[in-house]
């Protein structure tokens, strides 16, 4: 599949940060939605059926371990691979507790966030 048939949602409540990954992925070719909060999240996915969900550990009024963990239990969007992204340099383990796929953790650097999202979006078509 060439990148441009990928859908990645993005999640993050950090402008800067949503615009620069937004950006870096569509220049790699990808389709890309961007969202800033977690309201009406799952809704929102069944509605635009991402191939990939990378998502802020932290998010403005939710903690996204939780939102993943929903995710999870919903079997209309737990297939969706999800890529978990967090400052907090403990944060790996308990991501990938609450369902996450994989996880990035802030800084990092972009070859490693296209190397982490080409992986995830290899094995949804395994």
């Amino acid at each position: 599949m060439q990148n441009e048939q990928y859908h990645i949602l993005v999640i993050d409540d950090n402008a800067d940060i949503l615009f620069m990954i937004k950006a870096m992925l569509e220049m790699k070719g990808y389709k890309i939605t961007a969202k800033d909060s977690p309201e009406n999240i799952e809704i929102f996915i069944e509605t635009i059926k991402p191939d990939l969900i990378l998502m802020d550990m932290l998010l403005s009024g939710a903690d996204g371990r939780e939102v993943c963990k929903n995710f999870k239990i919903n079997k209309q969007i737990s297939h969706v691979p999800v890529i978990m992204i967090s400052a907090l340099p403990d944060a790996a383990a308990s991501c990938i507790e609450s369902g996450a796929d994989y996880f990035l953790g802030k800084p990092f650097e972009m070859k490693d966030l296209f190397q982490t999202v080409s992986s995830a979006l290899s094995a949804v078509n395994t």
